[in-house]
């Protein structure tokens, strides 16, 4: 026996016992036993209501209510198997997305970093009149150390990041080294997986850093097979040997998670700028930091203007979460997403409290006679509630192994260069947390009307035979009817979502990107900068590449260049003949061969292309795109005139080779089509073009235009390359149309999941829709067979009951068309672009949800046709 059940035993016996004793008192004033029993129970009052209340003051009466209204519910789903299935798959659906994307939003948004404190991490901007604003203002080393010095900032590193070649036995490969200062990895908080990291000894003050790496835990496995014993093992870095030191574990990725990290030169004289970040003192708060950081950049830009704004400045801080991949487009769809799944889950709740209402009216009589008996209206509210709950978590429980499925789709769709490197998106505790709050605020959200609606019904109405209850009076049907517009509405909007991000995907893939792309191949080939040291070794190299490729069976043309297709370039401020300068103004210089217009169709508009003889001996000649034409005042034929581009005739640091005597001017021969420079979604940018032969950096990038499919010849190619020197670096090769739909891959991925979870809703909506018609032939069949018997046809039943449909289809529509205006007018520009919910898109909407609405009802309406009606008049169908 329990412990509850023998203190139970011991309450009834102490309650007999002193009844017991009253009796006797009773008969020894004289009374007869039977009197005196009955005197002493009047005295005594309820038996029932004293040991209850004697429990209550015990204080585990709750559970085992709780406990007996968990297993009354559990009844009473085995008796009802068709509502529990259909409730538990809506439920399953609506949780189990949500918990889902939840999953996606802790990874990428919430906690997408492992470092310490990454929302104490603070980035420099520099803001200014008639200077474009720039997340992250760089600093030069010596800029670095004197913002060091100030006491607003407990700790301060800075972060580089260029190209390395890592010389193997039998081939090279290029990489973007990552360089730190000193206290880099202490500022970052992670500890290696082995060995240690860059420490200040690393880093003697104005020598050259020891020639030590850490590796990334992606390079160590594909690189070392994981050896443990890889610590003191030594790998050619820029043709110096480096010792390894330390492997950080698999998530650490701070700016790379392929390569390695090195140790930054801090030689002071070195003017490259490089990205700074900080932490703030204790107790020093932001203000007070941006105000003694603005000071310094005063005092820098005295000594060092070109690095700074002209005019007035101002400096801000901004939160390292705010500026990273964490807060680019992904934040902006996963925003978006999260409301959109909002809806499904609570299209999910609307359809189970409409089941839940449906049933209450099957157990009014039930509901009626428990209240007839004594039972008060906040048990049974508390008894029904603990039934939806109860359902809830099992549908919560089930929608846990749904989203595991969702998640490794979503995972399957984010684009990888949306989300920081780190995130790692999976069903931790954190989301399983989040399902069982959500799961619990589901059960009380659907079931608390159901409850508060069949806990006071008509008991006179309910007890007698053909009693409509609460649930299923004409109030009571209006609420379900309610109900359902209500799901229709949310699924037009999460129609309209995915309607507007199709026609978003679909106008990216339509966008001109003013070449042709097709049949094209791009390699990024990359030189020792030791095996070529001059510029005319590397530009010798750079031509016998291009005639080597260009000879290969298979190719019709092939070029080398930098920037564009379709990433910008080297931008430069201007100036040009004639024309007063404007300050703050750029444009984009592409290195090019004369072949790089035919390799890429781009159209010459007006003027001539370069010949070889002008790009093999560095003319200072320039094609323009009609952008930068633009430049010039309207009517003006920029061909033949010159213009200054001051970035060529600055100097440039190695490995990067200028051609001698190299000056800023060029005079411009002819001007080609604009072609996307700078993204896809982005205006293109004005650009010169420039014989590759005046700067001369180690890397290229060689376009292959083929008369078949590119990568049939990119065997011959690399061949062709490893021919010429077996010690390059060959990057990953990619077709054009490749990279082109890398551009679109956050808008298929919000196409295809607004898509899914609208027609996870619609399909929702659909159920309820079926329902409420089914419940109420149920309800009414009485009322057909007298239909029936008056005259009315079979296709008259159909009609009668398809029209009551239609009408609440057509409300639910009429609501959702305009929330959808509204979400229209608020999200647009984040997420969709210039996409708009036209004409078409209204038309697409509405007939699929009036397609979808009408076959739900027409199961439950072909049954009503098919009634009997001596059957229906029986009430017995």
């Amino acid at each position: 026996m329990t412990w509850s059940k023998k203190r139970g035993e011991v309450l009834k016996d102490e309650i007999e016992a002193h009844i017991d004793f009253e009796i006797q008192e009773n008969i020894e004033a004289g009374m007869l036993p039977e009197e005196a029993r009955l005197a002493a129970m009047r005295k005594f009052g309820n038996v029932l209501l004293a040991r209850e209340r004697s429990r209550e003051i015990w204080g585990w009466l709750w559970a085992e209510r709780l406990w007996q209204d968990i297993r009354y519910a559990l009844r009473g789903f085995g008796r009802n198997p068709g509502f529990v299935t259909v409730a538990l798959l809506s439920l399953m659906l609506g949780i189990g997305a949500s918990v889902a994307l939840f999953s996606v939003v802790y990874g990428v948004l919430i906690a997408p970093y492992p470092y310490s404190k990454p929302n104490e991490i603070w980035a420099p901007a520099v803001l200014a009149p008639n200077y474009p604003p720039h997340a992250w203002h760089r600093y030069t080393r010596r800029e670095f150390e004197e913002i060091q010095k100030l006491p607003a900032f407990s700790d301060v590193m800075a972060t580089d990041v260029h190209q390395v070649l890592m010389t193997g036995d039998t081939s090279t490969e290029s990489f973007y080294g990552v360089f730190l200062t000193s206290g880099a990895f202490n500022f970052i908080g992670v500890k290696p997986l082995l060995g240690r990291t860059i420490q200040p000894y690393d880093i003697p003050a104005g020598g050259k850093p020891n020639a030590v790496v850490v590796l990334t835990y992606g390079l160590w496995r594909s690189m070392f097979d994981g050896d443990p014993h890889v610590l003191g093992k030594t790998t050619i870095l820029d043709g110096v040997p480096h010792t390894v030191i330390g492997v950080m574990p698999p998530r650490f990725g701070w700016w790379t998670s392929e390569a390695f990290w090195l140790p930054m030169p801090m030689d002071l004289s070195d003017d490259t700028p490089i990205n700074v970040v900080m932490r703030l003192a204790p107790g020093t708060t932001k203000e007070v930091a941006e105000q003694q950081l603005n000071e310094l950049n005063l005092h820098l830009a005295e000594a060092n203007p070109t690095n700074f704004p002209k005019g007035q400045m101002r400096t801000i801080l901004n939160n390292y979460m705010d500026i990273t991949q964490a807060s680019g487009p992904m934040k902006s769809s996963l925003d978006l997403l999260l409301a959109a799944v909002g809806l499904l889950l609570l299209i999910a709740c609307v359809n189970v409290a409409n089941l839940q209402l449906a049933r209450m009216t099957a157990r009014s009589r039930e509901i009626a006679m428990r209240m007839a008996i004594g039972a008060g209206r906040g048990r049974l509210v508390r008894q029904l509630l603990t039934e939806s709950v109860l359902l809830s978590l099992l549908g919560g429980a089930l929608g846990v192994f749904f989203s595991f499925a969702v998640v490794r789709a979503i995972v399957a769709l984010i684009p990888p260069d949306n989300v920081p490197n780190e995130a790692r998106i999976t069903i931790n505790g954190y989301v399983l947390l989040f399902s069982l709050a959500v799961s619990m605020l589901t059960g009380i959200f659907f079931g608390l009307l159901p409850a508060l609606r069949s806990s006071h019904p008509d008991l006179a109405d309910a007890l007698k035979d053909g009693g409509t209850g609460a649930g299923g009076s004409i109030r009571g049907q209006a609420t379900r009817s309610g109900l359902v517009v209500f799901e229709i509405a949310l699924s037009v909007i999460l129609l309209t979502g995915a309607s507007l991000a199709i026609r978003r995907f679909i106008g990216q893939l339509r966008t001109d990107p003013g070449f042709q792309p097709e049949k094209t191949l791009a390699l990024r080939v990359t030189l020792q900068p030791e095996r070529y040291p001059t510029v005319e070794q590397r530009n010798d190299f750079d031509r016998d590449l291009i005639e080597n490729i260009s000879n290969l069976p298979g190719v019709q043309a092939a070029a080398i260049g930098n920037g564009g297709m379709p990433y910008s370039g080297w931008e430069s401020s201007y100036a040009l003949e004639g024309q007063p300068r404007v300050d703050g103004r750029k444009v984009v210089i592409s290195l090019v061969s004369s072949n790089y217009l035919r390799s890429l169709g781009i159209p010459l508009k007006r003027g001539r292309n370069f010949t070889p003889a002008e790009v093999e001996n560095g003319m200072h000649l320039a094609l323009i795109n009609e952008s930068a034409a633009r430049l010039w005042p309207v009517g003006t034929d920029p061909a033949g005139k010159r213009m200054q581009v001051d970035a060529l005739g600055q100097p440039l640091k190695p490995p990067v080779l200028v051609a001698p005597g190299i000056g800023p001017e060029v005079t411009i021969i002819g001007v080609v089509g604009d072609t996307k420079n700078d993204g896809l979604r982005n205006v293109t940018l004005p650009a010169v073009y420039v014989p590759y032969t005046l700067v001369a950096p180690p890397e290229r990038q060689l376009a292959v235009r083929t008369f078949g499919d590119p990568l049939g010849v990119l065997n011959a190619v690399r061949q062709k390359i490893h021919a010429m020197d077996k010690g390059l670096a060959l990057g990953r090769p990619m077709t054009i149309d490749e990279m082109l739909g890398q551009e679109v891959e956050q808008q298929r991925f919000n196409m295809a999941l607004f898509s899914g979870f609208a027609a996870l809703g619609l399909a929702l909506a659909a159920l309820g829709i079926y329902c409420v018609i089914s419940y109420n032939v149920t309800q009414r069949v009485h009322e057909i067979g007298v239909r029936m018997a008056l005259g009315a046809s079979r296709a008259d039943i159909l009609k009668w009951v398809l029209r009551a449909a239609a009408k609440v289809a057509a409300v639910g529509l009429f609501i959702g068309f305009c929330g959808s205006i509204a979400l229209e007018k608020l999200v647009r520009f984040n997420v969709f672009g210039t996409a708009k919910f036209d004409g078409v898109s209204f038309a697409a909407v509405m007939i699929l949800l009036s397609v979808v609405a009408l076959l739900a009802a027409w199961l439950p309406a072909r049954r009503a046709g098919k009634l009997d009606p001596v059957a229906a008049l029986r009430n017995e169908a």
